[in-house]
């Protein structure tokens, strides 16, 4: 799991008087100006990766002039080569003495440089991962160990001048091997191999490292660092040698995609490209320098975008909402609104009765108007969510999941609920009833009796108090009265946020509501509803127990088939939507403003934002 701390930036006075000086120049010259709030504290992609993995480091370093050998094209996130030239083989299993590996080839474009101009070949590739793993990518920290498994991964070995071949001591999943190992960045074997051989003779091999200034430092990404003016500014220039500069990814309706350069005769195809083109993007940069102005925090960053002194507010955690209207109002401004890659639910605890039957859980959720409290109570603040995977993660989300109650009418959600808890064995001391034909409640449920003949008691609904996250406390508040609309005994308790954290950890509550953010690759469809993790301690607080569901997702933990994988994982949300150990409601849109007058990006609906591209630098294109 790639991870980043985001800083609290304090400025200088004189990044004001130096930034109002190049408001012409950037109009003139074609610079993309986007302003941040933190220095970089460096420069160094050992350590940008490793203890100084901040979220400013990563904007304005590794994700501007690195590359890896496989990457995910935003914005579907579609996995598919970079450098690499087609996808790696099928592992083989290979006995060396009395060692079994499992090996896999990936052969890498011929096209390739650094911006020094000197060829990249599978030197560079094998150096980018036997050195970290000489220098032990656990004491290397941060991401290291994510990147570069030093439990599976024992070797590469250069097989060809374009071609390496992977040594893992055991087969890995996607997280592990698509998501992780082939996409660790490559370094240059040329510079680096010098400074890691010398870093290794010291006493703290990984503390020499990490201190080495890597000035003149060769990449293979679209820019090249240019200056680092501390407390003011960092800019980039174009690398004239970017060999992916004219790659055209196309992405298909049907869910195809193609990635083809005309230029080199590079091309690669997933899927069946027919039909309709929902998008294609071309990799620029079109820009001929890139500046990160060092703004003092959100005020200073939008009174500048709308003075037109910056194109765009690079933050990780999107604009405050209370800058919104603010900048719909400002001249030139475009506000864009995206999902991001989580959701907010409300759980059971399913080794409780009557909360494990299936039909309750179906119920409740056919109750919740998630439309209605996002649209009207929430005024929009929030959008509805249904799978436990986010629909901004769009190459695994599943759209066609079942979604319990969407575009009823109250009444007929009503209906619905007690035809659900009808079947599951529920009866009523008095049963709820409707005029469906006029919408209208005629009489409210009372004393649910359960399948087991008693009448279900009171129990508590933990939601988060309103000075905490209004939103959750709204949500909760609605729940409940529709839940007490048919009989159903609950009591809402505001709880403070650690207060839920340790009940679901010891496992006593009733049900709750909570949230998560979530990784691009969804194993956490096995972390939070695989009964190995029902034990305090793991993350499956609801006590989720199915051991058709188990199997399924063990299969697609190990699965290294990218296809195969995506089916399975829409078949896996399928049966959670269904029997729904998590009820997901919503989650919060990121907010992001630039300047329209001065911007074209190819797309700005995208998961997590522009930001998560790291300002979609290669590809915007500046109007004037």
């Amino acid at each position: 799991m790639k991870v980043v701390r985001c800083i609290i930036t304090v400025l200088l006075f004189m990044v004001v008087v130096f930034g109002m000086g190049l408001i012409g120049q950037a109009a003139a010259g074609g610079v993309y100006e986007m302003a941040i709030f933190e220095d970089p504290t460096t420069v160094n992609v050992w350590a940008a990766l490793g203890p100084d993995a901040t979220v400013w480091n990563a904007f304005v370093g590794y994700q501007q002039s690195y590359i890896g050998l496989y990457g995910n094209a935003a914005p579907d996130f579609v996995f598919c080569p970079v450098a690499a030239s087609g996808m790696p083989s099928p592992f083989k299993e290979e006995k060396i003495g009395d060692k079994t590996y499992y090996t896999s080839v990936v052969n890498i474009r011929k096209e390739l440089k650094w911006s020094d101009g000197r060829p990249l070949t599978a030197d560079d590739i094998v150096f980018s991962y036997m050195a970290p793993l000489a220098l032990d990518p656990n004491r290397l920290g941060g991401n290291w160990p994510g990147n570069i498994d030093p439990e599976i991964l024992a070797k590469v070995e250069k097989v060809g001048e374009y071609s390496v071949k992977f040594y893992l001591t055991e087969l890995p999943g996607l997280a592990q091997w698509q998501y992780g190992m082939l996409q660790a960045l490559i370094l240059s074997k040329a510079y680096w191999d010098p400074v890691v051989s010398r870093a290794l003779k010291a006493a703290d091999p990984v503390k020499e490292l990490l201190a080495h200034d890597p000035k003149g430092e060769p990449v293979a990404g679209p820019w090249v660092r240019d200056k680092w003016e501390k407390g003011a500014f960092v800019t980039h220039v174009p690398n004239p040698y970017y060999a992916m500069k004219g790659d055209t990814n196309t992405f298909y309706k049907n869910g195809a995609f193609v990635t083809e350069n005309k230029k080199t005769g590079f091309s690669y195809v997933l899927g069946d490209p027919k039909g309709d083109v929902k998008l294609s993007v071309t990799e620029g940069p079109y820009a001929n320098r890139l500046m990160f102005r060092i703004l003092q925090n959100q005020n200073a960053a939008v009174l500048s975008l709308m003075a037109g002194e910056v194109d765009f507010v690079l933050n990780s955690l999107g604009l405050q909402r209370g800058f919104q209207d603010q900048l719909k109002k400002a001249a030139n401004v475009e506000v864009v609104e995206n999902n991001v890659n989580g959701f907010r639910y409300m759980a059971f605890n399913l080794s409780k009765y009557p909360f494990g039957i299936k039909e309750f859980r179906q119920a409740v959720s056919v109750l919740i108007d998630r439309e209605y409290i996002c649209e009207r109570v929430l005024q929009g603040v929030a959008f509805p969510q249904y799978s436990v995977v986010p629909p901004g993660n769009a190459y695994w989300f599943n759209a066609n999941v079942p979604m319990w109650g969407k575009g009823m009418t109250r009444s007929q959600r009503i209906t619905e609920a007690v035809r659900l808890l009808k079947s599951a064995g529920f009866s009523w001391e008095v049963e709820p009833q409707v005029d469906l034909a006029k919408d209208k409640v005629l009489r409210r449920g009372k004393g649910l009796i359960m399948p087991n003949g008693k009448k279900m008691q009171q129990f508590e609904f933990n939601v988060m108090t309103a000075g905490y996250d209004p939103l959750r406390y709204t949500f909760g508040l609605n729940i409940a009265t529709w839940m007490q609309e048919i009989g159903i005994p609950v009591e809402v308790v505001p709880t403070e946020f650690n207060v839920v954290i340790s009940k679901t950890d010891e496992r006593d509550f009733d049900c709750f509501m909570l949230g998560w953010s979530l990784s691009l690759y969804p194993d956490h469809m096995y972390w939070f509803f695989h009964s190995s993790q029902c034990p305090a301690g793991g993350f499956n607080y609801e006590m989720y127990n199915n051991p058709k569901f188990d199997k399924m997702v063990e299969d697609f933990l190990k699965e290294s088939d990218m296809e195969t994988a995506r089916k399975m994982a829409f078949k896996l949300q399928e049966i959670l939507a269904d029997e729904l150990p998590y009820i997901v409601l919503f989650d919060t849109p990121l907010i992001e403003a630039y300047r329209s007058d001065r911007l074209a990006y190819p797309y700005t609906k995208t998961l997590s934002g522009i930001q998560y591209n790291g300002g979609m630098t290669s590809t915007v294109r500046l109007k004037n």
